[in-house]
């Protein structure tokens, strides 16, 4: 499964590899046909996304308090995080993370970088222009680690904001991530900001409302009774402009039935409208999006490697 594998794991020197982790890293090969979509909770270990773009990004997860905290699940990386950063990052072009020279320019990219061809990437070369954030304003909300605020600003994006629920661990987690990941030079247009959704009464709502071209929300479907709150911040942020779009990726590991409540029956009452919407497997395989499969009884192992991808847009525009 490729999505999986663009992630590794680095422990502490001071903590010896357990069978646990032996067993963990070996899962793919004893369980071909299931996939691992979540990684993390341990502080200690460093999570390394390989991203043909940028090169490794080192991220940690939260060290979380208490049960409130835990429930957001910021603690982990889930495989929608991960696509979505596959996503926005692009194929090649622009500035790229490099550790020995610190940024190659536009025009050097790695072999690999722009020399893909068609059916060997998630997105065709013309839906890769949607997913563009040069020179966008952008949001990611529900960030865990902020994979894709992160990935935003290495691509180019004119300004970047990254939120998540406003605990302190989490927070500092992400800014941490920002720092690591982020060259110094750029970090001026990225910045970080507690947001709980639907919260619009806080002085970071009010004074930005509409300011967003491009909203990024990864795995954050899976609480049903947060869908209107997540809408409701969808809209306020989102820029009027025609181009303004929000792009969602989300897994179906949590129910099928969550999800397909935010998209058949939130969205439609919020101001938002689905402009496009399909499932992709963790190898890039494709197919339709349905709010049910198999009269409901979808086997978990098999739902488990599916994403479901979609871009939205306020109703109404052209």
């Amino acid at each position: 499964m490729i999505l999986p594998n663009l992630i590794t794991t680095r422990h502490p020197p001071s903590r010896p590899e357990s069978a646990e982790d032996i067993f963990s890293s070996t899962l793919g090969s004893i369980f071909p046909d299931d996939v691992q979509n979540l990684h993390g909770d341990d502080p200690a270990t460093l999570l390394v996304y390989k991203n043909a773009r940028f090169g490794d990004l080192e991220l940690r997860t939260a060290d979380v308090n208490g049960e409130e905290q835990r429930r957001k699940f910021a603690h982990y990386l889930w495989n929608a995080g991960i696509l979505m950063a596959e996503l926005v990052g692009g194929r090649g072009g622009g500035g790229v993370k490099n550790d020995t020279e610190g940024i190659i320019e536009k025009g050097e990219e790695q072999e690999n970088g722009d020399g893909w061809k068609e059916g060997e990437w998630w997105v065709s070369r013309d839906e890769e222009k949607l997913w563009n954030v040069e020179g966008e304003t952008v949001l990611e909300l529900g960030a865990g680690v902020g994979l894709s605020g992160i990935t935003s600003a290495l691509a180019g994006a004119k300004e970047v904001v990254v939120t998540d629920y406003p605990a302190p661990p989490i927070i500092e987690t992400i800014k941490l991530n920002i720092a690591n990941n982020v060259l110094e030079h750029a970090r001026t247009k990225i910045s970080v900001h507690g947001h709980q959704w639907g919260d619009l009464s806080t002085e970071f709502a009010a004074a930005n409302a509409g300011r967003y071209t491009r909203i990024f929300a990864a795995d954050c479907l899976w609480m049903p009774h947060e869908h209107e709150n997540l809408a409701s911040s969808m809209l306020h942020f989102l820029s009027d402009s025609s181009d303004a779009r929000i792009f969602c990726i989300a897994g179906f590991h949590t129910g099928r039935a969550k999800m397909a409540a935010f998209f058949e029956e939130t969205v439609p009452k919020t101001g938002l409208e689905i402009e496009e919407i399909f499932e992709m497997d963790a190898d890039g395989k494709r197919r339709e999006w349905a709010g049910e499969r198999d009269g409901g009884r979808e086997d978990v192992s098999e739902r488990k490697k599916w994403l479901a991808v979609a871009r939205l847009r306020r109703r109404g525009t052209a």
